[in-house]
């Protein structure tokens, strides 16, 4: 009964061996993709899934008893003498069961642990690779269409604010023009005033001398 246990513990470690090369094995995103989605899904391997969660309670309790069994035989051989071959050998073979199913159910508790934590990981990347795909890619044809549209009613605004800029830069530019035009003629006229305001004294100066 106890090695039809450890045959069963052995081959759902060839399983997890398994699934977990199936996992870090490179392949085509939309295969791992899919294999990811039926994982998580699929009620067959939901149902897998607990049946497994089962197992790995039994593993535990049989690695506890494993564990307890080595720590008996270490013991024994510590405090026992044995004299006759053949009771050192059975000894000698309780304490390689022992280490084997120790080894073996925890070697395959540890696994399972970093199996599951890799498809947990492995599921957020390939989640986060689709949602940040293009969404033209991933939506239907109308909502490609609504995002075209979108999209011009964005360029024919912007272009109409690049057109009212241009034409404030415009406006600007002949304020400016006007503005440097009526500051020369404002100078020529205050050179007018003043060659007529020296002309007036001048002539204001001669009436008084004669």
């Amino acid at each position: 009964m106890a090695t039809l246990q450890y045959t069963g513990i052995f081959t759902l470690l060839m399983a997890e061996i398994f699934i977990f090369v199936l996992l870090i094995l490179p392949m085509p995103q939309r295969w791992k993709r899919a294999m990811i989605t039926w994982s998580s899904r699929s009620p067959v391997a939901q149902r897998a899934l607990y049946f497994v969660r089962i197992a790995f309670g039994f593993i535990l309790l049989l690695f506890a008893d494993s564990v307890m069994r080595l720590y008996k035989v270490q013991k024994d051989k510590s405090s026992a003498r044995l004299v006759d071959e053949h009771a050192i050998c059975q000894l000698k073979l309780q304490q390689f069961y022992a280490q084997r199913n120790t080894y073996l159910t925890g070697i395959t508790m540890f696994l399972g642990l970093i199996l599951i934590s890799t498809h947990s990981l492995v599921g957020q990347l390939v989640e986060g690779d689709t949602g940040a795909s293009p969404r033209l890619v991933t939506s239907g044809p109308g909502s490609a269409k609504a995002q075209v549209e979108k999209l011009k009613a964005e360029l024919a605004e912007a272009r109409k604010e690049i057109e009212e800029l241009n034409k404030k830069d415009r406006d600007m530019a002949t304020l400016k023009k006007q503005a440097d035009s009526s500051h020369k003629e404002y100078m020529r006229l205050a050179d007018e005033y003043e060659k007529l305001q020296k002309q007036l004294d001048s002539s204001k100066e001669a009436k008084k001398d004669a």
